[in-house]
């Protein structure tokens, strides 16, 4: 924990600083990040596959792509990045590759990136700010991440942010999914004009053997004209269920 201390204190200031707020109801994120001015220590993640792995996503590639638009097409909308891909014959020259293909899908390891802090602070009636911080690897400049531009009202279970509204759906994940079997809930936004079209998620979830939670954003913008991406961005925060919190007004605190 000396790590994650070092970097908060580079910017505990009393602006960041709140009081505890035992009455107000925090929705889904109850119990899971402190509301009291202190953050929950953790770390980006991302998942690790095997040289062997990578090679058999290759050829599933290009395989992908002598298929037709339309059988593309329902693959895609079927597809989930942290999600086993089911058997397809379409895509398998046989059943016995595809599962040299799930036995180094399991092998995958979870690797952290940087570490992270995140916490709560109360606004107004139930609706509640972000508090973050991390540290980038190259400057070794602390700074909040993105999901601080956000806020959560629980009343209506729904997060804000400067596109709009992301509303909710459940959430659940199966022990094929790289990190675990998952519950919780993803709130998304999409957003579309003559120009662009954007969409914006987050999502909290929880192993159902309650060793962790995820916090996940993603962002996303393509022109509608090229197809381009214009901007994109996100990560996976990991947290254990039980840890020690940061204190931001006591620095250097345990």
């Amino acid at each position: 924990m000396k790590a994650i201390y070092s970097i908060l204190t580079l910017l505990a200031a009393p602006a960041l600083i709140c009081h505890a707020i035992g009455a107000e109801a925090t929705g889904i994120l109850q119990g899971l990040l402190p509301t009291n001015g202190t953050m929950k220590a953790g770390v980006a993640v991302n998942p690790q596959f095997s040289p062997e792995f990578l090679e058999l996503q290759k050829a599933l590639l290009t395989r992908l792509q002598g298929l037709s638009s339309e059988e593309q097409l329902a693959f895609m909308e079927k597809y989930d990045p942290l999600t086993l891909i089911a058997y397809d014959a379409k895509l398998w020259p046989d059943k016995a590759e595809y599962d040299k293909y799930k036995a180094e899908w399991k092998k995958a390891t979870i690797q952290p990136v940087r570490e992270v802090a995140v916490g709560l602070r109360h606004a107004v009636n139930n609706v509640w700010t972000v508090l973050s911080l991390t540290t980038d690897a190259q400057t070794r400049r602390s700074a909040p991440l993105t999901i601080s531009a956000l806020s959560y009202d629980a009343g209506k279970n729904v997060w804000i942010s400067n596109n709009g509204e992301l509303t909710a759906k459940d959430y659940q994940a199966t022990e094929d999914n790289v990190y675990g079997a998952q519950t919780g809930q993803e709130w998304t936004l999409e957003k579309e004009d003559s120009l662009s079209k954007m969409s914006e998620s987050i999502r909290v979830s929880r192993n159902t053997d309650g060793k962790a939670f995820y916090i996940f954003y993603s962002f996303s913008e393509r022109s509608t004209i090229s197809n381009t991406v214009i901007a994109q961005g996100g990560y996976t925060l990991m947290f254990p269920l039980r840890s020690t919190q940061v204190n931001m007004g006591m620095p250097g605190s345990r």
